[in-house]
């Protein structure tokens, strides 16, 4: 494939797209992290990363192989605010995705401006109904797989961004290797695999100044004649998972400075930590990364004179925290395990669940559970939930967790791809002619919140009035490990975690 039909293939590359990579983190958010999310599962070392199997000496360069300029379609820099601007010295940037440009929220709740507003983010965000449908195998098996952990440890997970990054690994891979985790996601095919996270990307998008919900995707490649492409591939994964597409040379810490800095602007520094132990080897084949950041304020915020020193009952033992307190009208939920309550987030169809087991059940327990499932995936329709006058006690916290799926993904039947004997990547290597195979799937995530929401929404006046005098009262304390989840349009499960400490 020469230049041009790269170019054509995958999609519109210009100098607007390029920078709009680099303008993604400039914005200046007016909130100040009511819940401020972010999730990272990269295919590098220290990442999801594809390595090659080196069964000794050096292997020489592939015939055929292609020169750096039978690739090379996109300019040689582009700007950003990064000190080191580290992306804009990648050698070649073959593809920049351009995020959906959404008109900001109109500052008063005037009609018929209100109405027209949300009519055209409704059209724009090309929402399908059941888009998560299916998915609930995945949930369930994969919550009890990467959130189980020993007592002590704060976990967090994101079902959507290990579904896109699997997704990715899919379309790269092929045979056994491919039906593997095609079983897990669900999907009889790529063809059915692409549309359902489109679907998924375009449900949870949103970037209108109330909520930000950002999915992000990249491949990175090997520069030199050592790998040849299948750059139909690449082209794929720019156009269905608004993947960018980098090639550099791997091992030189000029590139790895470039997944740093990628990483960072598409979390918006959530994962500085985390990312800056990311690297390359210099025998990567190929790199995968896919994020998700999501910022978003209360819909109703919690008054921060209310906020009060108490103590958590960790099961290591008790520790200091600072306790949020409000009270109002909403759904309870009652499980055979635990008592759960939801809180909205924005006005975008975003909650975030608070589950709290009950006394003699163990947090674990509520892993996989399928009534935690019922409530993250029908809460407005849950045989489960009650209205009620609910005092909410819930501790502030700012958790992290950075864990390696490998053994979990072995363990759900993903297993192919870590052999180097039975790894076939041949969906993205054209020809592959070494072995090849994943060697880590890293998977970072980090959750705060605080008090912060928004101060003038008539909209969500009528969710805490109307309390009457016999209306059943829920005293919901979080003062013990719990469960947490945040879910996007259509129940699609963005976030989990246990709080075994705030």
């Amino acid at each position: 494939m020469n230049r041009e039909q790269l170019s054509d293939a995958i999609g519109r590359l210009d100098d607007e797209m390029i920078a709009s990579v680099g303008s993604a983190r400039r914005r200046t958010p007016w909130w100040q992290a009511a819940v401020a999310v972010a999730a990272c599962l990269c295919l590098v070392a220290g990442g999801l990363a594809v390595w090659p199997h080196l069964r000794g000496g050096d292997i020489p360069p592939i015939a055929g192989a292609p020169t750096d300029g039978d690739v090379s379609t996109a300019p040689d820099s582009m700007e950003t605010d990064e000190p080191h601007n580290a992306i804009a010295s990648v050698k070649e940037t073959l593809a920049a995705p351009r995020y959906p440009v959404m008109a900001p929220r109109p500052a008063e709740y005037v009609q018929p401006a209100w109405d027209d507003w949300r009519d055209g983010i409704a059209a724009q965000r090309q929402q399908i109904e059941g888009q998560t449908d299916g998915m609930t195998d995945f949930y369930r098996r994969t919550m009890a797989t990467f959130l189980a952990g020993d007592k002590g440890e704060n976990r967090v997970y994101s079902p959507l961004s290990a579904y896109m990054a699997l997704s990715m690994l899919a379309e790269v891979s092929e045979g056994d290797s491919r039906q593997q985790i095609l079983r897990l996601l669900g999907q009889s095919s790529l063809s059915a695999l692409r549309t359902k996270n489109s679907a998924l990307w375009n449900g949870v998008y949103l970037d209108d100044g109330a909520v930000l919900s950002r999915l992000a995707n990249s491949l990175w490649l090997a520069e030199g004649q050592r790998w040849q492409y299948d750059t139909n591939t690449a082209a794929r994964l720019a156009q269905h998972y608004y993947a960018s597409v980098f090639k550099g040379q791997m091992g030189d810490p000029t590139y790895d400075a470039a997944l740093q800095e990628w990483i960072n602007q598409q979390t918006d520094n959530l994962l500085a930590e985390q990312a800056s132990d990311l690297q390359f080897d210099s025998n990567t084949a190929l790199a995968l990364a896919s994020t998700v950041c999501f910022k978003a304020k209360w819909v109703s915020e919690f008054n921060p004179a209310a906020t009060r020193d108490g103590v958590f009952h960790a099961a290591a033992g008790d520790v200091a925290c600072r306790y949020m307190k409000k009270g109002g009208g909403g759904f309870g939920f009652f499980g055979d395990k635990f008592t759960a309550i939801h809180e909205g987030l924005g006005d975008g169809g975003y909650e975030m669940f608070f589950f709290l087991p009950n006394k003699g059940v163990s947090v674990d327990e509520l892993l996989g559970d399928s009534q935690v499932l019922e409530v993250l995936e029908q809460f407005d329709n849950s045989s489960l939930a009650k209205f009620l006058h609910i005092t909410a006690t819930i501790p502030q916290f700012d958790v992290a967790s950075d864990r390696n799926l490998t053994e979990g993904l072995q363990a759900l039947g993903v297993t192919d791809v870590f052999d180097p004997q039975k790894g076939n990547f041949g969906g993205i290597l054209s020809p592959q002619t070494e072995p090849v195979f994943v060697s880590k799937v890293d998977h970072a995530v980090r959750v705060a919140i605080d008090e912060e929401g928004v101060t003038a929404a008539a909209y969500t006046v009528e969710m805490l009035d109307g309390m009457g005098a016999a209306m059943d009262v829920l005293d919901f304390v979080l003062d013990r490990p719990f469960l947490f989840a945040i879910t996007g349009p259509g129940n699609t499960v963005l976030f989990m975690g246990v709080v075994e400490q705030p």
